[in-house]
């Protein structure tokens, strides 16, 4: 079962959004899907209709040595979450120093579940680079790298590529906005340097999005014919074509 680390090098490229729309139309689609949350703002819940971020969690129970995978929530189309959970800032340093004690804390964690062979779980991650951030991407089997068709994201491009390069690598653009010439030159230069790592599905932007986190819904059942959520069934088939041909052997090639 494929697990995905959404990360980014900047703050506000939507990955929560994606994590949350990418595991709901997994779940729609007939497989199973799970969203984990590793990101201490603990929002992840409010993009499946949450009315409040929810005290329980991942992090805030495993903190204290209480049993975590019951805090998971289930959304009413089938879809799992994992929230992160509510920490006051001391005991989120805490946590964080024990987490770089152990590096692949999420990782067993997420091996203790039991997820059916055919399923996705995507997870939701702080900025990188961050210790929660690299916690996610050891967990992963592959990473979902979330950019904007803008300077920064072309900036901090090759040392996200450098800290992820343990992992396969799949990108995305978000919030493209193709009357914008910048956004274009951007997304070209980014295919010259990604190849067929980058999704041929950048991700519209839409006020649907922001609409819909408004008003406590999945952009899918409020804004159903979108552009947007064209893209977002593209870029979920597209990773999933990726990562099944991750799993086929290479044929052809030479052992030295």
């Amino acid at each position: 079962m494929p697990c995905i680390a959404i990360v980014s090098p900047c703050g506000g490229t939507g990955r929560s959004t994606l994590t949350a729309s990418l595991a709901t139309l997994a779940a729609r689609s007939g497989v199973w899907g799970l969203a984990v949350e590793c990101d201490p703002q603990n929002l992840l819940a409010l993009h499946f209709g949450a009315e409040r971020a929810p005290s329980d969690g991942l992090a805030s129970r495993a903190a204290h040595g209480q049993v975590w995978n019951t805090a998971a929530l289930a959304a009413s189309d089938g879809t799992l979450v994992l929230p992160f959970g509510a920490m006051e800032a001391p005991a989120l340093v805490d946590w964080e120093r024990r987490l770089i004690v152990e590096p692949d804390w999420l990782c067993a964690r997420l091996q203790t579940l039991a997820r059916p062979a055919d399923g996705w779980t995507f997870i939701d991650t702080p900025r990188a680079p961050s210790v929660l951030a690299r916690q996610a991407v050891r967990a992963a089997d592959a990473v979902l790298l979330v950019l904007r068709a803008d300077g920064a994201s072309m900036a901090l491009l090759e040392a996200a590529l450098a800290m992820l390069a343990d992992k396969p690598i799949l990108a995305v653009v978000n919030a493209f906005d193709p009357s914008r010439v910048l956004h274009t030159d951007v997304i070209a230069i980014l295919y010259e340097r990604l190849g067929e790592r980058l999704s041929p599905y950048p991700v519209h932007r839409d006020e649907a999005i922001p609409e819909s986190f408004a008003r406590r819904m999945s952009p899918q059942d409020h804004s159903t014919h979108s552009q947007v959520i064209h893209d977002l069934h593209g870029l979920l088939r597209w990773i999933q074509g990726q990562c099944r041909a991750m799993k086929e052997p290479r044929t052809g090639s030479n052992v030295v």
